[in-house]
């Protein structure tokens, strides 16, 4: 996923002059009244566009966006790094268990072959049993083999090195213990307190699309859509095939009036979840917005076909009828001639004569 530097082709050290003239120039690309329009494609870009220049203009927004990037950067080096100990400290374990081997069995055959008679005689002779040693205790994994003898001069176990002992990451751990006390917080109406919970389980877990999500959406709640627009872009980053990011995503850009752009996430969020209900009410709800009245009521009717008892969709379907009627009537009574016109309590105006005068 590109970054908004990349979208709009400019170094992240660039001024705002700088952005100002890629995002005009990125912007006449993919405008739809310079390239003919229609494609949705060109659209999502346009928004993808319109959305990296409206953070990068805002210092705060910039400021916050540039210490997420550094973040996820950071995050992704100490991953790496904590891949690279893990298989230095596996090998580790894994040569301390050979050279443990080695030491048990090299001097058990040695005094074993020391043992043997030194003249040969006609009969087989039972072989002796191997003398048992003391099993070594190496990096906490013990080495199967016969109990160890009750001898007075043997050295107790070593304990375990602490170095051999694999690392625990409680990192995950954490984040979903705040991510769950943020939901009980959001759910109880302690906004504040739920958003400040997932602020910390984002900077625990900076890779788990669902916390910028849930984040996004009480952040919406508080009215602060500038945040929540863009931890659902952060989201949809990081999940792009998710359609309820791109559902929820359409919702916030419909409560900030865009509804254009709302569109064409609702428009993605179906064609991913072509069967589900919701989303044909919701995109059904911004063309009833737009006043496409016909374009509302096919999404509406498709809506109650998937799910009878969605109430909310047989709503806005009545609503979506009203306003056509409404306007339907409103356009018969435009018309010259219709009954509409007759009832305006002014006089006809008078016919000209065409008598002359006397």
């Amino acid at each position: 996923m590109k970054t908004h530097y990349q979208v709009l082709g400019v170094s992240p050290r660039a001024d705002l002059d700088t952005i100002k003239r890629a995002f005009r120039r990125a912007a006449k690309a993919h405008h739809p009244d310079l390239t003919g329009g229609g494609d949705a494609a060109a659209d999502h870009q346009l928004k993808v566009i319109l959305a990296a220049y409206k953070v990068l203009r805002d210092p705060n927004l910039r400021a916050e966006y540039d210490a997420q990037l550094a973040f996820e950067r950071e995050s992704v080096r100490r991953e790496r790094w904590d891949a690279v100990l893990q298989f230095v400290a596996a090998t580790a374990v894994l040569s301390a268990i050979l050279i443990g081997l080695e030491i048990l069995l090299l001097p058990s055959v040695g005094d074993w072959m020391s043992r043997q008679p030194q003249t040969r005689s006609a009969t087989v002779q039972p072989l002796p049993p191997l003398p048992s040693r003391p099993q070594p205790d190496v990096g906490g994994l013990t080495v199967p083999g016969p109990a160890a003898p009750q001898a007075t001069g043997a050295l107790p176990p070593t304990k375990p090195p602490q170095t051999a002992s694999l690392p625990e990451a409680p990192a995950l751990t954490d984040a979903a213990s705040y991510l769950k006390r943020a939901l009980d917080r959001s759910r109880l109406g302690d906004l504040d307190g739920a958003i400040a919970d997932f602020d910390e389980a984002v900077r625990l877990a900076p890779r788990n699309a669902d916390i910028y999500r849930y984040r996004a959406r009480d952040l919406g709640r508080r009215g602060r859509w500038e945040r929540a627009l863009a931890d659902y872009d952060r989201a949809i980053r990081l999940d792009p095939n998710n359609p309820a990011l791109f559902h929820d995503r359409g919702l916030a850009l419909q409560q900030q009036g865009e509804l254009d752009g709302a569109l064409i996430d609702l428009d993605r969020a179906v064609r991913m979840s072509f069967s589900d209900a919701r989303l044909y009410s919701d995109r059904g709800a911004v063309w009833l917005a737009k006043g496409r009245y016909d374009r509302a009521l096919a999404d509406f009717n498709q809506a109650l076909k998937l799910d009878p008892a969605l109430a909310v969709a047989a709503a806005r379907r009545d609503e979506a009828l009203d306003r056509k009627r409404e306007q339907r009537m409103a356009n018969d009574s435009s018309v010259p001639g219709a009954p509409g016109n007759e009832t305006t309590g002014t006089l006809p105006p008078k016919a000209p004569s065409n008598t002359p005068p006397r």
